[in-house]
């Protein structure tokens, strides 16, 4: 009798999933450092003193915010594969785990857009059993690629763990922009949609195994050398630069809410008074470090794509947006990591003037794709806006896993995104 009165009823059971799903969404919003489980029992509408009725701390409630986050994606994307029949292709398999973690994550997007945001704020001990349980999750996701490509069912100028994470990067974005309550893709349509860009590509004529980049390449680096000569005319003073530098890291680190000037200026080297010669609050330094990141990359997008030749095609204009994309991602990560985590954290009106740059240059991509659709370049079968948002989350994502130390170099990089987004996963598709 004893053992049975201990099991909580379904009462206890739907107060700690509602616990849970706050604690999701508050960690997503205000960072680790800044959450406090008062903060969490106002959103679960319950009583600070009952959440301990549930976790002892703050950090058991963080770990099982980020255990029930990756079980419930890992678990259902599993089961998902292993319920296809033995006939099944590689590719089939692979099709299905797409379209079942996009599912999946869309369904609990606090959960995966609080695991991006405070895995690096999260105790050494609780990060680590996290990132044994990722890893496994992401030999899942190697598994599958790897026995398609063996199957010969996928091509294989490919590197697999690239386009792994390119994918995951793609998918794992989405909770933050993409919106199946609101008019557009339902989320079935944006599943569908995700698989079709991946696996058949968007271009119309496929060029297998043989599409050079050296023109957009050539393109970057000269606006790279425009960008640096405007930067040169701003004259921002070195020690604002390294005030920002240091911001970069420290808001990626700790969040917005987690941050303090102090943090900064240590990060700095310099006196936290010191910060106020330049800004005069840490929201008007998050509003230039905001800024400074959508400039960077903005600049030289726009820049390359300016450099290339008078007669270049839209669809060698649209390349280059990518190429000059990636390469501003990998080059300045701190910066675009900062942006990615407290775009959400900051307030509103920080946000929304960080926002009204994002769409300005989200237009000017969908733009860019739309001219190459009408050129018969892109295949027009695809949302616009869905296809630059899926192609620029995925582009972000590169800066929390690319190493530029590592077996590919950013050019190299480059050509695996071209490759896999123009061409696709499937070799040999047929022209439409």
């Amino acid at each position: 009798m004893s053992e049975a009165r201990s099991r909580p009823g379904k009462k206890a059971i739907a107060t700690r999933a509602r616990i849970l799903d706050a604690a999701a969404y508050v960690f997503r919003m205000n960072g680790y450092v800044a959450t406090r489980l008062s903060d969490v029992a106002k959103v679960a509408k319950t009583q600070a003193g009952s959440m301990y009725y549930h976790f002892s701390s703050r950090e058991d409630l963080v770990e099982e915010v980020l255990r029930v986050g990756q079980e419930r994606t890992s678990g259902y994307v599993r089961r998902r594969v292993a319920a296809l029949p033995e006939s099944a292709s590689q590719l089939n398999r692979l099709r299905e785990a797409i379209e079942a973690h996009l599912a999946t994550i869309l369904e609990i997007g606090d959960y995966t857009a609080a695991t991006i945001r405070i895995l690096g704020q999260v105790p050494d001990e609780i990060r680590k059993r996290r990132l044994h349980e990722q890893r496994e999750y992401g030999l899942f996701w190697r598994a599958l690629v790897d026995d398609a490509e063996a199957a010969d069912e996928i091509r294989s100028d490919l590197d697999g763990s690239v386009v792994r994470m390119f994918l995951l990067g793609a998918m794992n974005s989405a909770p933050d922009w993409f919106r199946p309550d609101q008019p557009g893709l339902s989320a079935e349509q944006f599943e569908r949609q995700c698989v079709l860009v991946f696996t058949e590509g968007i271009a119309v004529n496929k060029v297998p195994h043989d599409r050079s980049l050296e023109t957009e390449l050539t393109a970057v680096e000269r606006g790279r050398a425009v960008c640096a000569e405007l930067a040169a005319t701003e004259h921002l003073a070195g020690s604002a630069q390294r005030i920002l530098d240091a911001a970069a890291t420290i808001f990626r680190e700790k969040g917005y809410a987690g941050t303090r000037l102090a943090d900064v200026a240590a990060a700095a080297d310099m006196q936290t008074g010191s910060i106020y010669y330049h800004f005069s609050s840490r929201e008007d330094l998050v509003v230039h470090l905001l800024l400074a990141a959508w400039k960077r990359t903005n600049d030289l997008v726009r820049e390359s794509v300016n450099a290339l030749p008078a007669g270049a095609t839209p669809l060698q204009r649209f390349a280059t947006a990518i190429a000059a994309h990636l390469l501003s991602v990998v080059q300045s990560g701190a910066y675009t990591s900062a942006l990615m985590r407290i775009l959400g954290q900051v307030p509103e009106d920080v946000r929304e003037q960080a926002v009204a740059h994002q769409r300005a240059y989200v237009d000017y991509w969908r733009q860019s794709f739309q001219d190459a659709v009408a050129a018969g370049d892109i295949r027009d079968d695809l949302d616009p806006s869905v296809t630059v948002m899926m192609l620029i989350g995925a582009l972000n994502w590169a800066v929390e896993w690319y190493r530029p130390d590592g077996r590919l170099n950013p050019q190299d990089l480059v050509n695996q995104f071209a490759t896999l987004v123009f061409d696709g996963l499937i070799p040999g598709t047929p022209e439409r």
